[in-house]
């Protein structure tokens, strides 16, 4: 889907909930980056906002990308709703490069084809600054056999193997598959309470002295 079918999508969410999404970040997300020192951090792909506000609660200094002008509008009306300074760019994550490296970056759901998102991921590991940190997590190839929701073209789907590849500059802390409780944690309203089957990519960039 291009930009203009996207902001179709939030034009929508507008008028019926007001998010596309859930309010907060997929768990393992939350997990991983609280554990991390507050810095600089980049969400790459943030549609209408739930990562970079969720972090920018917590104290990081965020960049929140975008190829929606609707979803990114609505991110900016949730971010003054909590409180929250974010810097909005609308770009293309297939394009789009930073003019500075960043301590944390995530990337969640961007499902384009497999070319694409290898080469988003290459390209956020590029923008990592020593120590920095890269979450990619995506609806899995298997979450069409044995998951719930989610695109239903294999083309545009993860594997571990996918991920690890392109990381393979990276230190890889983690690649793997993981279920996801619906209910607990949603995607975005509604959800039906099934299982869905996740790619988690968690890599590190070795810092220099290391």
């Amino acid at each position: 889907m291009d930009a203009h079918g996207w902001d179709e999508r939030y034009r929508t969410a507008r008028a019926d909930s007001g998010s596309l999404w859930s309010a907060v970040p997929h768990s393992r997300l939350r997990q991983i980056a609280d554990e991390l020192p507050p810095g600089t951090a980049l969400d790459l792909a943030s549609g209408d906002g739930r990562n970079a506000i969720w972090l920018a609660g917590r104290g990081w200094h965020v960049t929140g990308v975008d190829f929606s002008t609707e979803g990114l509008d609505l991110a900016r009306g949730h971010a003054v709703s909590r409180s929250v300074d974010v810097d909005w760019q609308r770009g293309d994550v297939t394009t789009w490069s930073p003019t500075r490296d960043f301590d944390l970056i995530t990337m969640t759901y961007l499902h384009v084809s497999e070319p694409e998102i290898q080469d988003a991921v290459r390209r956020a590991a590029s923008w990592l600054a020593d120590g920095g940190t890269l979450i990619v997590i995506g609806h899995d190839r298997e979450n069409l056999t044995r998951g719930a929701g989610g695109p239903q073209d294999p083309a545009i789907l993860y594997t571990p193997e996918l991920l690890r590849d392109a990381a393979s500059g990276l230190r890889i802390v983690t690649a793997e598959r993981i279920e996801r409780d619906t209910r607990a944690d949603p995607e975005g309203p509604p959800e039906d309470g099934a299982v869905a089957i996740d790619t988690l990519l968690h890599a590190r960039h070795q810092a220099a002295s290391a």
